[in-house]
């Protein structure tokens, strides 16, 4: 009997089902209202329904004035607020724009439709750009004028003063003088494998637009002066290609192929940057006296910037994550020195590594997890000495929000500190640079967005729970107390549609004393008397956490899938991210313990709620979350009995370097080959559904083709789906939404789903 039977290959023009399993159908007629119900649901359908979840104040020179575009019903308007006279009005007179600008040609202006892209104000004046126009007009008098853009290309490398370009012509850079029309070949020694300042383009972006890849990108990062510019010199002669094929295109029968240097995780050797510092007044380059930067995905080699006082600072990582290092560069002297060093004996997470300079006191703020949570710490900018913790305890730095450094005070969102409410909620705080005062301004239990204004007086906070809807608050800085209510969202059409927001929920982990959270999707046409199959919406990876906090959770495809007649889970395990790094540490090594708390939770809330089948249980994931739902198909066959796996990273040393190696350690150890969902395949038992783009250049579709050749190996029936011209993400394939609908409705409820139903026809 051939090895082949029983097995189905799905390409996206059809999908022959495998081993089909009796099932008690019912009408088409039902399914067919029911996957129409669901298409409504899906994000892109949701998201149009719902006004005024954001506000983006755009601050109006260095004081707290600001500007924020509000909808309505008819369209839009630009409101104006004045936090020191607690003051809110248009911008301007809406009507008596729209009016001048008809007038002085821009026949399309409406008062509530207004397009003012690039929007400044300097009152009275205000200025935008309309197509290839600029816009002047004065909001006392409506007297507008326009200006025609030219479209002026500035070539990459280009200063930004317009007088140099430093390119790459065979492989040695060259220093263009724009102004004189004269080149400086400034190197000599680069070739294909060592060359000088290219950078590594992610396919992904050409493919998409079917073209041809252009690998030919230049790293050239500008001082404000013009004077100077840092590269680096890659060597990747020992650095391996992908390639992916194109089956399908206009061009001809021949399939393509793109090729691309990708660094793989557990390879011998990473392609490494060592810096080089151009100076255009000695025309000169010079290798800088440091360690190689190692390079571990697409894009530059180098991670830095250009600070107020002329230097250049750099992130850098040695192989194995274990330490971290922000290093600085001085231009005048060409040398390199270590401004904080960080070590661990697991990994140093690069995500949540921080940097703010604050030369006008001679320091700088750096975030770490030393401590056990991510905090911030004051060192000195001259010498690199540490000076102080700035903060401490039990909770988790988010993100800096704003330093006044003539008060010595830093604005600061974090989680985790306010007991009893759900840790993963950001609030506001102000600290004192020597660690003094810590201050809540934001003391409502929920998820807030901050935006601290330039003169540190007053901020807009818009706050939100799963289950309310966001209001966008003015507040004082001095005690968070409120202003005003700025705006709040508009969800009456969300309402309207029937929809309702998933039920919050806290279990315990597999240890029995850790406290995890998650939402709970119903479909809107929810019995509690009837029976319901589950299935779990899995993300483990270790780099963040993935259960919303805020109102957004209509942008979830969970919310279509309940409709068909499921309770979706989405919730956040151990391993995962902004919990402190006992929580996060969970993850080190341990890959493929992301499904066990899943289990765990399912299991507690069948037990809460006689509602939810545990007799049928589904998984679905994409990326790490196809890796999760393939593992956990293979771990516990007799709790999942359905999974869509998209685009998984099943074998780690198929994947990226950057984000394997953190949490698997390197060098290799048994753990990679023993979590390799390869050895695993053959334990399946219920129904599973691999996908994959055959244009991924995040994930390589090898990842999902090797673990076919796995179960195929196993002699395991199963299904597979490749999409000619998909890259990684497929839930924006209507076909693919489709598919898993139709996987999890025949497989998981056992009903037949609807022929041939079309998502957007």
């Amino acid at each position: 009997m051939s090895i082949l039977t029983g097995i189905t290959l799905i390409t996206a023009v059809c999908l022959l089902t495998a081993c089909q399993s009796s099932i008690n159908t019912k009408p088409i007629k039902t399914a067919q209202i029911d996957y129409n119900r669901a298409e409504s649901f899906l994000p892109q359908n949701l998201a149009t329904l719902v006004k005024n979840t954001k506000l983006s104040p755009n601050w109006i020179d260095d004081g707290n004035t600001f500007w924020f575009k509000h909808e309505n019903l008819n369209g839009h308007q630009y409101i104006f607020v004045d936090p020191q006279n607690n003051l809110q009005k248009p911008l301007f007179d809406h009507e008596k724009l729209a009016l001048s600008l008809r007038q002085s040609g821009l026949k399309d202006a409406q008062k509530e439709k207004l397009k003012l892209t690039a929007l400044d104000v300097n009152f009275p004046q205000i200025s935008f750009k309309h197509d290839k126009s600029n816009w002047q007009c004065n909001i006392d008098t409506y007297i507008c004028e326009s200006s025609t853009v030219k479209d002026v290309a500035v070539e990459p490398g280009t200063s930004s003063d317009g007088r140099w370009q430093l390119t790459v012509e065979d492989y040695n850079l060259v220093l263009k003088d724009l102004k004189n029309n004269t080149n400086t070949k400034l190197t000599h020694d680069g070739s294909e494998g060592h060359p000088y300042g290219l950078m590594h383009p992610n396919p992904a972006y050409d493919l998409a637009d079917n073209k041809p890849y252009k690998p030919m990108q230049i790293y050239a990062n500008w001082s404000a002066d013009s004077r100077y510019v840092m590269t680096y010199r890659l060597d990747r002669r020992h650095t391996g290609k992908y390639s992916l094929v194109r089956s399908s295109h206009q061009r001809g029968k021949r399939p393509e192929t793109t090729q691309f240097y990708y660094p793989s995780a557990a390879q011998d050797t990473l392609p490494t940057a060592a810096l080089v510092l151009v100076d255009t007044l000695s025309k000169t380059a010079t290798h800088l006296q440091a360690p190689p930067v190692m390079q571990t995905y697409f894009g530059a080699a180098v991670w830095g910037w250009w600070q107020d006082n002329g230097k250049f600072v750099y992130h850098n990582r040695f192989r194995g994550n274990r330490q971290y290092f922000m290093r600085e560069v001085n231009p005048k002297t060409s040398t390199v020195r270590v401004l904080v060093e960080e070590k661990n004996d697991k990994y140093i997470d690069p995500w949540v590594q921080q940097y703010w300079e604050l030369p006008e006191i001679n320091a700088f703020v750096w975030s770490s997890q030393r401590n056990g949570f991510q905090h911030l710490y004051l060192y000195d900018l001259s010498n690199g000495n540490f000076k102080n913790a700035i903060t401490t305890g039990d909770m988790t730095v988010r993100v800096i929000r704003g330093i006044d450094t003539e008060k010595r005070q830093l604005y600061f969102e974090a989680s985790g500190k306010e007991l009893n409410r759900d840790p993963y909620y950001r609030h506001l705080y102000r600290v004192n640079l020597d660690g003094s005062d810590l201050t809540l301004l934001t003391p409502e239990a929920a998820e807030h967005d901050t935006r601290v204004s330039p003169d540190y007086k007053y901020f807009v906070d818009t706050y939100s729970t799963a289950t309310s809807a966001p209001i966008s608050v003015l507040r004082s800085t001095k005690d968070g107390s409120i202003i005003r209510t700025v705006q709040r969202a508009d969800t009456s059409a969300l309402l309207a549609t029937g929809w309702q927001p998933p039920k919050p929920f806290s279990v315990l982990a597999g240890d029995g004393k850790t406290s995890l959270y998650g939402l709970m999707y119903l479909p809107s046409n929810f019995d509690p008397s009837k029976k319901y199959p589950v299935i779990d919406d899995i993300y483990t990876g270790p780099h963040n956490f993935f259960t919303p906090k805020s109102y957004v959770t209509y942008y979830s495809q969970a919310n279509a899938l309940a409709e068909l007649g499921f309770v979706v889970i989405k919730m956040d395990g151990r391993g995962t991210s902004k919990r402190g790094r006992a929580f996060h540490e969970y993850s080190f090594k341990n890959l493929s313990g992301g499904s066990d708390d899943h289990v765990a939770a399912i299991k507690q809330l069948g037990q809460r709620h006689k509602y939810l089948d545990l007799d049928r249980v589904g998984i679905f994931g994409f990326s790490a979350g196809g890796y999760d739902t393939a593992h956990a198909m293979f771990k516990y066959p007799e709790f999942f009995k359905v999974g869509v796996s998209a685009s998984g990273n099943h074998d780690f040393r198929v994947d990226k370097a950057g984000w394997n190696e953190i949490w698997m350690g390197y060098p290799e150890t048994p753990h990679w080959e023993a979590q390799s969902n390869l050895n695993w395949a053959k334990h399946l038992q219920g129904k599973l559904l691999l996908a994959h783009g055959e244009l991924d250049t995040n994930v390589h579709p090898a990842a999902t083709l090797q673990l076919a050749d796995a179960l195929m190996k196993a002699n395991k029936d199963f299904d597979l789906m490749i999409y000619p011209n998909m890259g990684h993400v497929l839930d924006k394939n209507p076909y693919f939404v489709r598919k898993r609908w139709d996987y999890f409705v025949q497989h998981l409820l056992g009903v037949e789903p609807p022929k041939s139903y079309s998502i957007g026809d």
